[in-house]
């Protein structure tokens, strides 16, 4: 089992044990609520952490790749064979990828055929395309026997060129990542406007007048339609302390949008401004959090209508 399972494994088993604890020994649903939150949080944080070191991990390698394959180049420009070169390049600091330099040179030295060390460091870093195709182009000249140090110069100056176009594109669209974060909390701050002026007027009109209307705004929970979640609504009502009717509704209705909205915008901000919905993942527990800090905040305080 991968390292990054174990831990959501343990994760979920801590969260489980935690929440059932709270359910046995709190009466507070609110406590419980609560406590449920921070369960999610266990588990999905360090899941989180983990993929995100692996895809930070993932990106210093690629960063030095090309530094790598250069010095490979210059290593058989000067009559050694690529084994050869890659003792000589264990000897340099590459940063994170210093470690898989020196476990290929541990390998070759073991009698391990150059392809096949090869191929093994590109299972830890399939999920970089830019070293796998790399890689895949140097195993195809080892094997036909060209011109292999004219094909390394040439691949750590298309991977160099890519990195930094990548950066180019990177900060060119960091503007549209701040973009994602505003509208996020513009509609927060307009969920939380409505919610305070519009639920208080709709909860304030006698039934009589409100028949009157020529629309009415009414709490759709009683009325058994299934595609209204009631029972969820009713359970987040009783953890912000708020009666079941329409301000339990239109309250419920709104913080499930913005969880809603925070994950998926968090997610297209990480592709847009890192390439990768792994990163998106730090921007969407960012715009979660915020939500739920603000909504508990305004229930314990009691700011939230009833």
């Amino acid at each position: 089992m991968k390292f990054k399972y174990k831990v959501l494994s343990v994760s979920i088993i801590v969260a489980v044990i935690l929440v059932l604890s709270a359910a046995l020994l709190i009466a507070d649903p609110g406590t419980v609520g609560n406590v449920f939150v921070i369960s999610l949080f266990i588990i999905i944080i360090p899941y989180f952490i983990c993929e995100y070191t692996g895809y930070m991990w993932l990106k210093l390698v690629e960063k030095q790749f090309p530094n790598f394959i250069r010095d490979l180049a210059d290593s058989k420009r000067s009559g050694m064979s690529l084994p050869e070169a890659v003792h000589i390049c264990s000897r340099t600091n590459y940063g994170k990828l210093t470690d898989e330099i020196k476990s290929m040179s541990n390998r070759l030295t073991w009698g391990t055929p150059f392809i096949r060390v090869m191929e093994i460091f590109n299972k830890k870093v399939e999920k970089s395309k830019i070293i796998t195709e790399a890689l895949d182009i140097i195993k195809e000249s080892y094997r036909s026997g060209g011109n292999i140090t004219a094909t390394l110069d040439s691949v750590a100056k298309d991977i160099r060129t890519l990195q930094d176009a990548e950066e180019e594109r990177k900060s060119l669209v960091k503007q549209h990542v701040m973009i994602m974060y505003a509208i996020f909390f513009i509609f927060l701050a307009v969920s939380l406007m409505i919610i305070y002026v519009m639920v208080p007027m709709m909860m304030g009109v006698p039934e009589g007048e409100m028949e009157a209307l020529a629309f009415r705004f009414v709490n759709p929970c009683p009325v058994e339609i299934p595609m209204f979640p009631c029972n969820l609504f009713y359970s987040l009502c009783m953890v912000f302390s708020v009666s079941p009717g329409i301000a339990c509704y239109y309250i419920s209705l709104f913080f499930f949008i913005l969880i809603i909205q925070g994950i998926f915008s968090g997610l297209i901000a990480g592709q847009l401004g890192e390439n990768s919905i792994v990163a998106g993942g730090k921007h969407s527990i960012i715009m979660v959090s915020a939500a739920i800090s603000i909504f508990m905040f305004l229930a314990k305080m009691g700011f939230l209508p009833t």
